[in-house]
């Protein structure tokens, strides 16, 4: 039926990767705040040409750009994509320059290819091939796609709460997703809430001779202190309420994760391990994985940390912790009971900075879109794994009350997305945007 749209695809193949370069070569990090403005107009540009109506929507931080095409269809489809990417040093473990994309050996490499700006063009070109071909959509088409994904989405919900009508759809598309160990493609159905902080700890005035740790308080030690009365050996975090209210998985959950083949003995020889977090093994271990709330230690910095010895007595000492939720909890209502946790066991003069934080989210295994997306996936890859939500964290609590949320992508195993060397199989690039008009067909016949 679309034969003619798939067609211009393949034949276009060049060009549209060429237009995914483009927007890699811009370095948009957020984190540094470099290179937001060009990217977004940049994908304004890229929706224009694809025939959809544009609006840049300023926020107190990186603008959201979103376009649309009614064409007075039953269904509509959302997509949720941003132009924002993690910072890429270290440059010297690049084998090519990041913001340099280039092709090798059928895999394209840089920063974002991706995470998320291979999926951005994608999606955006296939609806182009709609345009080019002359054929009609049988959908609605939306687009959100924002530019501070990476340091949390802070000033997203400046859009969201404003623009609820447009955000509401009969299904979306989320941005992540690809081929996973087993070479299947996998499809993401919710991601994990995260409040992430720094506690920081200051006991002297300067950094002093270690030699007056006989009289002298240590902030590292104090802050190690600190950490340790979090969590047991076990990983049970000891924040007291910190398990209060968790939502366990459904059965429907439950039953599906069953199905999902976790490749332990692979995984324990990529992260070279003997065995995993207290033992777990099988379902225990696809429970904790899709249904646990973490505590993690990110970073730790403190003192003299270079080549050789230099004996310092530090002055302060900081960590970031990221602590990952699951349905049922609230960044806002553990920061509170981790500030009340510090001050009842003497830390009171341990600070915390709070850098981001947002609920879990998910889209239920048995809604009628999901059948839509692994339909479409059949038609296109094959077998498609589905997963109840991910271990990960994203921004998808602000859309889930408006539209249910399928993440599926062009990455793979492969793609190091957030490191050195990330990068997309052209393959997979070409056959996720024939997915794209396999879910708009079947989204069409729901």
């Amino acid at each position: 039926m679309y034969d003619s749209v798939t067609k211009f695809i393949d034949s276009s193949l060049d060009e549209s990767i060429e237009t995914l370069k483009s927007l890699c070569r811009i370095p948009s990090v957020a984190a540094k705040n470099e290179g937001l403005d060009d990217a977004a107009m940049m994908v304004e540009e890229m929706m224009k040409k694809a025939g959809l109506e544009t609006e840049i929507h300023p926020t107190t931080g990186a603008s959201v750009v979103t376009g649309w095409l009614d064409v007075g269809a039953k269904r509509t489809l959302l997509f949720y994509d941003h132009y924002d990417v993690q910072p890429a040093e270290p440059f010297d473990l690049w084998h090519s320059p990041p913001f340099e994309p280039e092709l090798r050996d059928g895999r394209l490499y840089g920063r974002g290819v991706a995470d998320n700006k291979g999926n951005t063009a994608l999606r955006l070109w296939t609806l182009r091939a709609f345009r080019e071909t002359g054929t009609d959509l049988p959908v609605n088409i939306k687009f959100v796609v924002e530019g501070e994904e990476e340091i949390g989405s802070v000033h997203l919900p400046e859009y969201t709460e404003k623009n609820t009508d447009f955000i509401t759809a009969d299904g979306g598309i989320w941005e992540f997703g690809g081929a996973g160990i087993h070479g299947k493609q996998e499809a993401w159905l919710g991601l994990k809430g995260i409040f992430f902080v720094e506690l920081g700890v200051e006991r002297l005035s300067r950094d002093v001779h270690s030699s007056n740790a006989c009289i002298l308080p240590s902030a590292a030690s104090r802050l190690i202190w600190a950490l340790n009365s979090l969590k047991d050996e076990a990983s049970q975090v000891l924040i007291e309420g910190f398990y209060d209210g968790i939502k366990p998985l459904t059965k429907t959950e439950i039953e599906a994760i069953k199905k999902i083949d976790m490749r332990e003995e692979k995984f324990k020889k990529v992260y070279g391990i003997e065995e995993y977090l207290n033992g777990l093994t099988n379902d225990k271990l696809k429970e904790a994985y899709y249904g646990s709330p973490t505590c993690n230690i990110c970073g730790l910095t403190s003192g003299y940390q270079g080549k050789g010895s230099m004996t310092v007595l530090p002055a302060k000492a900081s960590c970031k912790i990221d602590f990952r939720l699951v349905e049922g909890m609230h960044p806002d209502d553990i920061h509170k009971k981790l500030r009340k946790h510090l001050d009842e066991h003497g830390f009171t003069d341990v600070k915390i900075t709070y850098f981001e934080g947002y609920p879990a989210a998910k889209t239920p295994i048995d809604h009628p879109f999901v059948k839509v997306i692994e339909r479409a996936n059949q038609r296109i890859f094959g077998d498609l794994v589905i997963h109840p939500t991910s271990p990960g964290s994203g921004p998808l609590y602000l859309f889930n009350k408006y539209v249910p949320m399928v993440s599926i992508g062009c990455g793979d195993y492969e793609s190091k997305a957030h490191s050195p060397n990330e990068s997309i199989v052209i393959e997979n690039f070409r056959k996720s945007m024939h997915r794209i008009v396999a879910v708009i067909d079947e989204m069409s016949k729901w």
